[in-house]
């Protein structure tokens, strides 16, 4: 329990915060037994009312109205002065830059922790979101390094159980002269001005890090378009919560608007209101519509470009670096295409904080902290009459114990500007997963390079591999392990071993050199010393991955059946046998990805017509195959990741199959399989769900025959 005099510097410490005209917002870590570290904040709060508190992790406070950690999305567009992250529940790095987004100037963000020399091995109550089946985390290299960060930072306010208290002098900012009303900054005034003023500008981009005062710049500019075009207005993003911000903007600049509930403003006729990514009426904007995008970033890709394509007014905006992690991958990603197809849509960028002050030491140390300051990448193309021939490369596996070295901080950054999808959290993977490695390549003290790969199979699934085999069961992680084993209804395919290359990135004004190949032979190296079985890599394909997996001798094995709903690509899991046991299964995998890739909806997708024929016959294909569908018919295995495996039965068992009904009704699957809703029409079934196990009742009366 905390002691009196510690409860009393904390109380003073905390008035002179919430009296200090202009002061910075502060990070205060509490670091002891959940006991101790409830009784602070149960002192702290005293200070702040219910509606200016936010409590995210449920471990700590359940009484407190408490938010999830994985719940971190739903305090988009709110403020607070009060953030109370509670770590015992997990440490969540993109969470925790959420909160962050969140205290407004002058306002405290409070870290609780076990004492920090056993956080590092504490077991977390949401544990395993970052390890695969079987895996056992023994020691957290991340922990252990912010742990080391939190006392290191002199700016930092530190209370430990059983040590004096350690806190810091507030410090005060000097604020920037104020705009004129209903400004923030005087960079918001600029760009509003510059939007609105003379000919409007009715498409443009507006791109910043968190706190910057966009998605209040959107309604600013929403409020004025209503106001002098008479025209209404449109709100889409990923999450509901991020149009508060959006409206509160729309009402700066059109004050006799009325605000009807939380997703809408009204002025006569007209309305600003926030709709689904999915709501029809995105699909058939009327000429004069404004359409608004907020967190752009964050929005599927596919969707994106649908949405462009149809709104001729646009304003978008997205966060550049946060917790969503996918701004450098927006900007290298998704602003070539608006180039393209939207060369009249403006990119503006906004730097000038509105939320709390220059400086901010709580934004400077989580960014530092959690590897995110992606400026430090050098985004230059490689050109014609570069050269690197000269150069020395150093090939490296990546030191998970030195996670603050100037190798290690650029490794995120790196995986950033080159996969869309990868975020802070990636940092609890690349660190604390023991299955997880890296490889780095290294040219003047700059990683150049980066392989990080997964182990996967092996022992660790010998208790489900049966069930994994038959469809009935899907455990975290194993993607490749898994994938193989489902495809050839094959326990022994789940308990082989893996590498699975996850992710593989080079600097731009290095691609073409060699490089990634380079990482690959080195992996191939020390796979083969390790015995393992296949290496196995994972991807949304495209003509040109899928043609530089070939040159390093991958093979496809699985297409994807669905597209992802970030990239809208179909996956491809690829393979590279070592032992003679993959070898030996190498032609079997062929047929199955033959049989595969006959009814998908788009084969093309993935290169090349397969050489092997889909209805060859063998005893291993023949026994996989009925294998297959009898799992199918036990209810185990889905009945859409058997349709090559109906097709094959059909042509190369029809002098066992009679002229029935049921042959009939498994021809027009094969017929109709990308389209199950003419079956669902031609039969006269209810749905989908229904259909299915129709095709399945008669796919068993054939099998059974």
């Amino acid at each position: 329990m905390p002691t009196a005099k510690t409860l009393a510097a904390l109380s003073s410490w905390n008035n002179a915060l919430l009296q200090t005209p202009n002061a910075h917002r502060q990070l205060l870590v509490v670091s002891g037994s959940a006991h101790y570290c409830k009784d602070v904040i149960d002192q702290l709060i005293q200070g702040y009312s219910n509606q200016e508190t936010l409590f995210l992790g449920k471990s700590l406070c359940p009484d407190y109205s408490s938010l999830t950690i994985a719940a971190y999305r739903q305090i988009l567009g709110a403020e607070y002065r009060l953030a109370v992250v509670d770590t015992f529940e997990a440490f969540r790095p993109n969470a925790i830059l959420a909160v962050a987004g969140t205290v407004t100037q002058g306002g405290l963000m409070v870290v609780c922790c076990p004492h920090l020399n056993e956080w590092p091995v504490y077991r977390e109550a949401s544990t395993g979101h970052y390890l695969s089946y079987g895996e056992q985390l023994q020691f957290s290299q991340l922990r252990a390094a912010i742990g080391s960060q939190f006392i290191q930072t002199s700016n930092v306010a530190i209370l430990r159980e059983n040590f004096a208290p350690e806190l810091p002098e507030i410090i005060s900012a000097e604020p920037p002269a104020a705009p004129p009303l209903p400004f923030r900054s005087a960079e918001q005034q600029r760009l509003f001005n510059l939007i609105t003023a003379g000919q409007l500008i009715e498409n443009a981009l507006f791109t910043a890090d968190r706190g910057r005062g966009k998605s209040t710049l959107l309604g600013m500019i929403a409020g004025h378009y209503m106001t002098t075009q008479s025209q209404s207005v449109i709100i889409t993003s990923r999450y509901a919560e991020s149009v508060k911000q959006v409206l509160a903007g729309v009402l700066l600049t059109c004050p006799q608007a009325t605000q009807t509930d939380r997703y809408r403003v009204t002025l006569n006729d007209m309305t600003c209101q926030w709709l689904p990514l999915d709501h029809p009426s995105l699909n058939t904007l009327s000429e004069p519509t404004l359409l608004l995008i907020d967190e752009a970033a964050s929005i599927p890709v596919p969707q994106l470009t649908a949405l462009c394509n149809q709104a001729k007014h646009l304003l978008l905006s997205t966060t550049v670096r946060g917790y969503e992690g996918s701004g450098r991958g927006f900007i290298t990603r998704f602003m070539p295409w608006l180039k393209h197809h939207r060369p009249d849509i403006r990119h503006f960028a906004l730097h000038t904080p509105i939320r709390w002050f220059e400086n901010d030491p709580l934004e400077h140390f989580w960014y530092r902290a959690l590897c995110m300051d992606t400026t430090a990448i050098d985004m230059r193309e490689v050109t014609s009459s570069e050269s690197h021939g000269g150069s020395t490369i150093n090939y490296e596996t990546l030191n998970k114990e030195q996670f603050d070295s100037h190798t290690n901080l650029q490794l995120l950054p790196l995986l950033m500007q080159a996969h869309y999808q990868t975020t802070a959290d990636e940092l609890v993977r690349l660190y604390d997963s023991p299955a997880n490695n890296t490889l780095l390549a290294i040219n003047d003290n700059q990683v150049i390079g980066v392989l990080n790969y997964q182990q996967e199979g092996g022992v660790l699934l010998r208790d489900v591999a049966s069930q994994i085999a038959s469809g009935a069961r899907r455990v975290n992680g194993h993607l490749s392990a898994q994938g193989l084993s489902v495809l050839l209804a094959s326990a022994a395919m789940a308990t082989a071993t893996y590498w699975r290359i996850n992710r593989i990135a080079v600097l731009p004004r290095f691609r073409r050199t060699g490089i990634a190949s380079n990482l690959i032979n080195r992996l191939l190296q020390r796979a083969k010393t390790a015995g393992v079985d296949a290496l196995t890599t994972s991807y949304g394909a495209t003509p040109s991955l899928t043609a530089f997996w070939n040159t390093n001798d991958f093979m496809p094995a699985k297409p994807g059946l669905k597209r992802d709903a970030s990239s809208g690509e179909y996956s491809l899991l690829m393979f590279l046998p070592l032992s003679q046991t993959m070898v030996d299964v190498q032609t079997l995998i062929d047929q199955r990805f033959s049989q595969e890739l006959l009814l998908h909806p788009e084969p093309e997708t993935f290169g090349d017509s397969p050489s092997v024929s889909p209805f060859a016959v063998n005893d291993s294909i023949r026994a996989c195959t009925l294998a297959i569908l009898e799992q199918v018919i036990n209810g185990s295995r889905s009945l859409q990741h058997a349709r090559g495996s109906v097709a094959w039965l059909l042509e190369t068992q029809s002098e066992h199959i009679a002229e029935s009904e049921s042959k009939a009704v498994l021809e027009e699957f094969v017929a109709n399989s990308n389209a199950l809703n003419k079956l669902t029409e031609r039969y006269r079934l209810t749905g989908k769900r229904e259909t299915e196990r129709f095709i399945i009742s008669h796919l068993g009366r054939v099998f059974t025959r």
